[in-house]
């Protein structure tokens, strides 16, 4: 459930001469809100690493290649483009490992092939799902699960909405006793911004790797729970309006 919370800062009534739209206004009354409101990520991203290791720059390459191809496959095959799910590649590198001996003399001992790749889907109830199906194809790492809210652009613009109309409501409640009322706004500030209570998911992925190394298919019933938090929006408003006498 969506829960708002708005919290009076502070009112600051100025009165000052001051000629609107042709009329005379009796001053002005400046009005400061702030809200929070919380949401619910539907999105959640994370990546996955396949990493071979050869004596041979092109055998690791090659395994790499093959392994990377089966989880992207994989992958492809469980996401859903038409509702903005995406894979992409994130990084891909090959280095040499070196020995070095107690005289510092450097000898190669083969190469690290390692590719990474970002899988976005708009579905947060199918994390353990992804995870289980990179599982079988030969990955390294499981990292970098953040949960994302798509529709905070959407949600940030009606919690502003909500506090506009909540300040001129509390500028009128304010003026009534003395006989006033706002007739027009003179200027409003405005800004959002988002936190998101992380999840603990370092229990799932380890439970996964062990999975992985006995080399044993992970099933949905065997991944721990994650989960997804909140996203809370924080809002603000600084609202300045003419005021006059009560018609």
């Amino acid at each position: 459930m969506k829960k708002l919370i708005i919290t009076t800062l502070s009112i600051c009534v100025i009165i000052f001469g001051a000629a609107f739209a042709g009329a005379v206004s009796d001053g002005t009354i400046d009005i400061n809100l702030s809200g929070t409101k919380e949401i619910s990520p539907n999105a959640f991203q994370m990546s996955f690493t396949v990493e071979t290791i050869n004596q041979d720059s092109q055998v690791a390459v090659k395994e790499n290649k093959e392994n990377s191809e089966n989880l992207y496959n994989a992958l492809k095959s469980a996401i859903n483009t038409g509702r903005g799910d995406y894979i992409k590649t994130s990084n891909y590198s090959v280095r040499p490992n070196y020995e070095y001996s107690s005289k510092g003399k450097r000898t190669l001992k083969g190469y690290t092939v390692t590719n990474s790749v970002i899988v976005f889907v708009k579905d947060t109830a199918s994390v353990a799902k992804f995870i289980n199906i990179a599982s079988t194809k030969g990955i390294t790492e499981v990292a970098n699960l953040t949960f994302k809210a798509t529709e905070y652009e959407n949600e940030c613009n009606a919690l502003l909405a909500e506090l506009a109309k909540k300040a001129n409501k509390r500028a009128n409640s304010a003026l009534k006793p003395l006989g006033m009322q706002t007739i027009a706004l003179k200027m409003m500030s405005t800004n959002c911004s988002d936190s998101t209570v992380r999840p603990y998911v370092n229990y799932a992925m380890k439970s996964n790797s062990r999975l992985m190394a006995a080399g044993t298919d992970a099933s949905a019933d065997e991944s721990a729970p994650i989960e997804v938090g909140k996203t809370v929006l924080n809002a603000n408003i600084n609202a300045s309006f003419y005021v006059g006498k009560t018609k």
